[in-house]
């Protein structure tokens, strides 16, 4: 459907009536909410060629997300196109009103894999919906959307590409983790040198030497589907036994999640929006990495490695510096981490982004779950930026919970 301000809100006088806002002048936006992918794939592809966004906002990499994941939810697909009066999309938003047993949440389509939340915006959005009119752009969405009982919008950052994240005019939080990202530069050699001393570097080359001497070492990536999709069950068996000893919670035990990674990798196969890449020796998988290239941005994701067999050689770090220098010689300029505070981001980390969350009740239920969410993200939050905190419960994670 495609709605204006008016046919949003008839009937209703200049005076504000149940809490809404009163309309005055201000540039004419249309609504449309599309409740199936096809609907708007036309509009999304061509819009996503120009517009800001993350990798994670990009329609292939959403609607894979569905295909394997969230159709197996009680999702409603609720994608909002904000247009002009030119009929010229100025924004995508890519929601969805997730149903549990008690209540309907408004999320990000993807949020369990997304790294960043944000929508699509035009060329020029902030200049077009000045600051502060999109708290009443949003208002129309909220009201062209199915009844829901809590909004829960969350890791958004504050900048998207090159304008500023318009929903940090709505009332928002820091989420209990931070992002991380580094600029490669021209030269990997020289930005190697500047990031690791002599020391670090000289020990990686000693333990390259002694991988080699176990046998062939050479770092694949793989071309057909079948090498493809190998590779990544290959990783995916390594985190799962990463995750299982760190007593952490292993979400590619999850229906449809290591399918997702494969099926996405195989769409993109030939575009070069996926890159897949792993490290062998004497014919052996050691360590993996899945990640995402979209618009000179490398977004690291997915890695794991041999620790039990090959740990002491550092095959992760390896495989990562590799994947550092072929990103720089694919003239990607920024190097992104994604979301979480691991002390080796650091090493290589000058850019660090905070994440925010956007939280509210719309109804009495909502008002309830919305309580229950404070408590354990500020429990959450309070826990991960505290060292000593966050250092004890990772001790007694492993101790308690790990496989």
């Amino acid at each position: 459907m495609s709605l204006g301000y008016d046919e949003l809100v008839p009937g209703k006088s200049a005076e504000m009536r149940d809490g809404r806002l009163p309309p005055r002048e201000r540039a004419s936006i249309l609504l449309s909410v599309h409740t199936e992918f096809s609907t708007v794939e036309a509009i999304w592809r061509q819009f996503e060629k120009t517009a800001d966004c993350f990798a994670f906002q990009s329609f292939d990499f959403l609607e894979t997300w569905y295909e394997n994941i969230g159709c197996r939810d009680d999702l409603e697909i609720q994608i909002v196109v904000a247009w002009d009066v030119n009929a010229k999309p100025l924004m995508i938003l890519p929601l969805g009103i997730e149903r549990s047993r008690f209540v309907r949440k408004l999320t990000w389509l993807g949020n369990d894999v997304n790294d960043y939340n944000a929508p699509l915006l035009a060329p020029g959005f902030s200049d077009r919906v000045a600051p502060g009119e999109f708290t009443r752009v949003w208002h129309d969405i909220v009201v062209a959307l199915p009844e829901h009982d809590l909004v829960e919008l969350m890791r958004q950052p504050a900048v998207i590409e090159s304008q500023p994240n318009p929903f940090l005019e709505l009332s928002t939080e820091l989420n209990a983790s931070g992002a991380h990202m580094t600029m490669l530069g021209v030269d990997f050699d020289v930005y190697y040198k500047e990031k690791r001393n002599a020391k670090a570097r000289s020990h990686l080359r000693n333990r390259r030497k002694k991988l080699e001497a176990l046998g062939e070492t050479v770092f694949v990536q793989p071309e057909t589907e079948g090498d493809l999709r190998q590779s990544i069950e290959k990783l995916v068996e390594l985190k799962t036994v990463s995750l299982n000893a760190m007593g952490a919670k292993n979400f590619l035990v999850q229906p449809g999640y290591e399918e997702f990674y494969k099926s996405l990798a195989e769409k993109l196969r030939g575009a070069g929006g996926v890159y897949v890449s792993h490290l062998e020796v004497g014919g052996k998988y050691v360590a993996g990495i899945w990640g995402l290239v979209h618009k000179q941005r490398f977004y690291y994701l997915l890695a794991s490695y041999d620790g039990p067999g090959f740990g002491r050689y550092k095959p992760g770090v390896q495989t990562l510096v590799e994947t550092m220098r072929w990103a720089t010689e694919q003239g990607i300029r920024t190097f992104d981490f994604t979301v979480g505070d691991e002390s080796y981001k650091s090493k290589w980390c000058e850019v660090q982004i905070d994440l925010h969350d956007h939280l509210t009740a719309k109804t009495l239920r909502g008002s309830v779950a919305l309580i229950r969410t404070r408590v354990f993200l500020a429990l959450k939050r309070k826990i991960k930026q505290t060292p000593f905190l966050w250092d004890s419960f990772i001790r007694l994670r492993m101790r308690f919970l790990a496989k």
